[in-house]
């Protein structure tokens, strides 16, 4: 509404940028607390240890409200990015494959071009963080003494993935906050078997939570996280 006075324009749009910016800060408010940090894994019995991940639950696509972008330019747009992952479609098959990558491997496996090979099929903002990526991998990398007995013992660690399927809570926690078609949260359990020179094979239940976005949101499938737990025990406030 317009006034004769100058000076009462002036007021009115100081009070509505003043407004403007309380919403807005109430709205990063509500988005930061959509999801909460969960405790640490407890896996010591895996050959890598990842009770280090971090679940910063406001780096995830989870509590993100991410869109599609015609200026960003997907690692994933090539099938050749990664070897391991690239060039997927299918969100299922794709979690699948990320999954194998990090539980099965051998003495002879090098863990940094694994790792880095993943990273190309990071996804970008608004859908992922590639550093945090980079922390999770790097929290399911062997390294130091366990490295060493892995190469000692040489280990053999296969994995038999039971179930990979869309996690119901992470379903319905991007549908509240209205993030883009494509965007999944993956739960997956199987079993790793290891196998080394010393002993007999054991058996060790693995847990994984996978946060990706997918057709249509993206060319190809692309990695947010990647967490030791399935997302609600890892993510959820319970």
């Amino acid at each position: 509404m317009r006034t004769g006075s100058s000076f009462s324009v002036g007021r009115r749009r100081v009070m509505v940028i003043g407004a403007a910016i309380a919403v807005v800060a109430l709205m990063s408010v509500l988005v930061f607390s959509l999801v909460q940090p969960a405790e640490e894994a407890e896996s010591a019995s895996r050959p890598a240890d990842s009770r280090s991940v971090s679940t910063d639950a406001s780096r995830t696509i989870l509590s993100t409200k991410a869109r599609p972008s015609a200026a960003v330019i997907l690692p994933g747009s090539s099938p050749t990015d990664s070897r391991l992952i690239g060039g997927q479609t299918d969100h299922l098959q794709f979690g699948r494959l990320v999954a194998r990558a990090v539980f099965a491997y051998d003495s002879n496996t090098d863990f940094q071009a694994r790792n880095d090979d993943l990273l190309r099929a990071a996804a970008p903002s608004p859908y992922g963080d590639p550093e945090k990526l980079a922390q999770d991998l790097t929290a399911f990398t062997p390294a130091g003494p366990a490295l060493d007995l892995l190469r000692k013992n040489d280990t053999i660690v296969t994995v038999d993935l039971t179930t990979v399927a869309v996690s119901g809570w992470a379903a319905d926690r991007l549908k509240g906050i209205g993030v883009s078609p494509g965007v999944y949260g993956i739960d997956v359990t199987g079993s790793q078997m290891i196998i080394t020179n010393s002993g007999n094979p054991t058996q060790v239940t693995v847990l994984l939570g996978i946060t990706v976005a997918c057709p249509p949101a993206t060319t190809y499938c692309t990695l947010d996280r990647v967490l030791p737990q399935h997302l609600q025990d890892a993510l959820g406030p319970g």
